[in-house]
């Protein structure tokens, strides 16, 4: 109850009180007088009224008061769901404009990160046909490397655009089986995911860790921390696998400087990076997200710590034990991919 209505309901009572007494008073002054109250009001029912309309007027005030304390706290409460309202929509508007700002920017990225590796390839490739350039074979390998690198990055940007696409429809598919993680991060390093300077600069540090995930999938998360490795990290680079219980995990680290910790779960938000650490203009803003996308719907979890000087990705899976791999793996899957990848 308001203090305003608790006031209203204490002068009501008081009121009523005061109004029933006076008819009180009016019959013991009759019964001292020798007057009977019964004959008194009997000869003059008048009385009746005159008695009893403080005591009425009493009740009727009380009740009016008690119904206007409830219309003002009505008021009350409406006013404070219409500031907590406006308070609500100013938010909203404030994070719409942020997200509308994100989108023109992360446009204006990718506009610019599609354009520069097709101008390249456009522009070696003409250069290979063109019958007026000679070149040698060392030069023809060279174009060609440079050729396979940025159509590579460019099939990298796409997918991560047309799973983020696909994720948030909920048309992405999994061909999940018993795999060894270890051997997931080999294959990264081995195959066309990362240049040959970027191999070399990771220590690797791999132990069995056997999951049922989707191997094209972790190489695509791998892939990812790599290359966020390599554009934001320290020069120290390492990656571990490990089983821990329950848990398997691989660990991306690096000795950089490490991401804020108001950002370190803004990272992994569409769009969005580190304004302190991972502010490159050249990057898209979609891979940590599609990361921890894809780790969570194979049941696992991707996360950011630091320590010790050093920054880790986590990526963890629940762990399978090794002696049903090879016939889980055996096992046809009924669904098929969504997205193609280049690993």
């Amino acid at each position: 109850m308001s203090k305003q209505r608790a006031s209203i309901t204490r002068w009501g009572i008081f009121g009523f009180l005061f109004g029933a007494l006076f008819p009180v008073i009016g019959w013991a002054v009759a019964t001292r007088g020798a007057i009977g109250i019964a004959e008194a009001h009997a000869e003059q029912p008048v009385l009746w009224i005159v008695n009893l309309a403080p005591f009425i007027l009493a009740l009727a005030a009380l009740w009016i008061g008690y119904e206007h304390s409830k219309v003002v706290e009505a008021l009350r409460l409406t006013d404070q769901q219409v500031h907590e309202r406006t308070a609500e929509l100013r938010v909203s508007n404030e994070q719409l404009e942020a997200h509308m700002k994100a989108k023109d920017q992360f446009l204006a990225v990718v506009s610019h990160e599609l354009r520069t590796p097709l101008t390249v390839v456009s522009g070696f490739a003409q250069e290979l046909v063109d019958d007026d350039v000679k070149m040698s074979q060392v030069e023809e390998r060279e174009l060609l490397e440079v050729i396979a690198d940025q159509s590579r990055e460019l099939s990298f940007i796409i997918e991560d655009l047309l799973l983020t696409a696909k994720a948030d429809i909920g048309a992405v598919t999994l061909v999940p089986a018993v795999h060894d993680l270890a051997e997931e991060v080999n294959l990264v390093f081995t195959g066309c995911v990362c240049t040959q300077a970027e191999r070399d600069s990771f220590e690797l540090d791999l132990d069995p860790a056997i999951a049922n995930v989707d191997s094209t999938r972790v190489r695509q998360i791998v892939r990812n921390l790599l290359t966020n490795a390599v554009r934001y990290g320290g020069p120290k680079r390492r990656v571990m696998t490990r089983t821990d219980g329950d848990t398997v995990t691989i660990c991306v680290c690096d000795n950089g400087a490490g991401i804020p910790q108001a950002d370190r779960e803004r990272v992994f938000e569409p769009f969005q990076s580190s304004d302190q650490v991972m502010a490159v203009a050249e990057s898209v803003g979609l891979g940590l997200t599609v990361s921890r996308k894809l780790a969570r719907m194979m049941d696992g979890e991707l996360s950011y710590s630091y320590d010790d000087g050093m920054s880790t990705f986590r990526l963890s899976f629940p762990a399978v034990a090794a002696t049903g791999r090879d016939e889980v793996s055996s096992v046809p899957s009924d669904h098929s991919m969504s997205v193609p990848t280049a690993s």
